[in-house]
């Protein structure tokens, strides 16, 4: 599926920029949203040119961060979201999410931040000529087994109580210097889906195309419990945030979405957004639930050894146990009958859906895994900027910060130095209660990519930004 767009570079920007500029996507002095999913702050737009897509080498960039912020309300706009506590208590937000000069814009921008975000996919990995139905099963069956699920997807899976972890993600959680923080930022990434679970899904069960259709409501009748609002699994997975002491309304977390779970998440929307998409959808969603039973088992097992007993991992055990039934049934009724039905036509397809999804996949761990090990180690990033602040480059930006000042994450296209030339500074490196504090003449060396916020912890702070060029990791 090419991504096109008519709109010309002009109107867009012109667009994009007063749908920024509404008031429920700008930044706010709370570090978290609390009890309202309408506010969405997206941050400055700055010199970006979104009218030239991005490539992998981009991915992590500022330009994807944005870009994924505004897809993300624009598809959400689609759904229906309510605040826990009642409309009343955010009933004017509520109106101009939906309200007519939102959507308006939102409809102006999202094909052309769609091309944007999306075209390097297309040349990003070479599908495999994969043209018949003998080789697309072939094709499946190695790719789920060099991904680690048992190749006919009804094999044991792990015992969710396990001792430790099986993946490297996992892993690398449990043995970082501040698991708890780590582990809390994974649910955080889960939750940017978890919380409105199959609401991408609900897009393409309506129509007639056949038994596909009728397979895919069975996968969303289990997402939804049935009708059970206990059984839901959003439901259970607010259980399982709840019991680590993590909030459950939708997008409290907004600031700590890094890009590629927005990036990866806003796929699916978009693919069933445009019904072109359908085929690498089915393909995508095909790969998943396959591949879910064995890495729910894993998270379980990091929960379980990150938490102890206090954790309620029932949703962990839930998809280890039904996503061995979901991989079969999608690889039998939705894989491989759409390819009966349709034949080498929409083969190419599904493939390629397969094929979006591992780079997905790919670049999200290892985008996860850089900030957690940026995060955990903090302090010895202050002692490197400290280090490296005379090999600054001559671009600094200074502004001061107040704690009622406008709080947002970004991240920098270039390593950045931050100095604090007067006060005190908290870095907020993923969501948690106890930041890292900067104090006057600390230096943060920032890597590109990095997901961070600033919040003064003085009356007043004083803070520059600088590029700095190294030739090692620090």
């Amino acid at each position: 599926m090419t991504v096109t767009t008519t709109a010309t570079a002009t109107t867009t920007g012109s667009a994009l920029a007063r749908y920024c500029a509404q008031r429920i996507f700008q930044p706010v002095p709370d570090v978290l949203i609390a009890g309202n999913p309408f506010l969405r702050p997206i941050g400055p737009l700055g010199e970006h040119d979104f009218s030239v897509p991005a490539t992998e080498a981009e991915f992590l960039g500022s330009g994807q961060l944005l870009a994924g912020r505004v897809l993300c309300n624009a598809y959400e706009s689609d759904m229906i979201l309510l605040p826990p506590a009642g409309l009343a208590s955010a009933k004017d937000d509520f109106d101009l999410f939906y309200g007519d000069e939102v959507r308006a814009l939102r409809d102006r921008v999202r094909p052309g931040l769609e091309r944007y975000a999306f075209s390097f996919l297309d040349d990003a990995v070479p599908a495999p000529p994969v043209r018949t139905l003998d080789e697309l099963q072939a094709y499946f069956l190695a790719e789920v087994g060099g991904a680690g699920a048992p190749a006919d997807a009804s094999g044991s899976n792990p015992a969710v109580d396990a001792a430790a972890p099986v993946s490297g993600t996992m892993k690398a959680i449990t043995e970082c210097r501040h698991p708890e923080e780590a582990a809390a930022l994974h649910l955080i990434q889960l939750a940017l889906d978890a919380l409105t679970e199959a609401s991408a899904m609900a897009r393409n069960l309506g129509g007639s195309y056949g038994v596909e259709q009728s397979e895919l409501f069975k996968i969303f009748n289990d997402e939804f419990g049935y009708g059970v609002y206990g059984a839901k699994h959003s439901t259970i997975f607010k259980e399982m945030l709840a019991s680590v002491g993590l909030r459950t309304d939708l997008h409290a977390y907004w600031n700590f979405y890094l890009t590629s779970s927005l990036v990866g998440v806003n796929y699916f929307n978009w693919l069933t957004e445009d019904h072109r998409g359908m085929f690498r959808y089915m393909a995508a969603v095909t790969y998943l639930e396959w591949l879910f039973a064995q890495g729910f088992a894993d998270t379980g097992a990091m929960l379980r050894a990150v938490y102890g007993d206090r954790v309620d991992a029932k949703y962990c055990d839930e998809h280890a146990h039904i996503d061995v039934h979901h991989g079969r049934m999608t690889y039998e009724n939705l894989l491989l009958g759409l390819a009966r039905a349709h034949g080498e036509l929409v083969i190419p397809e599904l493939v390629r859906g397969i094929e979006d999804t591992k780079l997905l996949l790919r670049l999200g761990d290892a985008d996860f895994r850089a900030q957690i090990a940026w995060a955990d180690a903090l302090d010895a990033h202050t002692e490197a900027g400290a280090a490296l602040a005379t090999a600054a480059m001559d671009d600094a930006v200074t502004g001061t910060l107040r704690p009622g000042s406008p709080f947002s994450t970004g991240v920098y296209d270039a390593d950045r130095l931050v100095e604090v030339e007067s006060g005190e500074v908290d870095v907020h490196a993923w969501a948690t209660q106890n930041p890292h504090r900067l104090g006057t003449g600390d230096v943060l060396l920032v890597p590109r990519g990095r997901l961070h916020g600033l919040k003064a912890a003085s009356p007043e702070a004083r803070v520059t930004v600088r590029t700095v060029e190294r030739t090692f990791d620090a």
